[in-house]
């Protein structure tokens, strides 16, 4: 992930040669975290408060953007895990000066 350009990468874990990858119509501006499940790509975008959902193909050379996920309860997700069919983000709260009672959250919201 090329985060200033939005642009997602594979990397061939053998060679290390790293190629772009060919998702039409899309690009991930803020990209963060990454999760992969099978061959669907979950990209969080910090600073636009959302998650982009991607299919890959088999070689993860190219893929189809099905959407994004958003919730109000986002303040800068930052990465993200996976349980019980659901995803767990973190909110970095990048965007508020932090102080010693600063509370920091995890928002869940259904994978789809």
């Amino acid at each position: 992930m090329q985060s200033n350009t939005g642009t997602l990468f594979r990397v061939d874990p053998a060679t290390g040669v790293t190629t772009a990858v060919d998702v039409p119509g899309a690009t991930f501006l803020n990209g963060d975290g990454l999760l992969l499940l099978g061959r669907r790509l979950y990209v969080v975008q910090n600073f636009l408060n959302q998650v982009a959902v991607v299919d890959l193909n088999r070689a993860g050379t190219a893929g189809v953007a099905r959407g994004v996920i958003t919730d109000p309860g986002f303040d800068v997700p930052t990465t993200v895990a996976a349980a019980l069919g659901r995803l767990y983000l973190p909110n970095g709260r990048f965007t508020t000066p932090p102080t010693p009672t600063t509370p920091y959250t995890v928002v869940a919201v259904d994978a789809r």
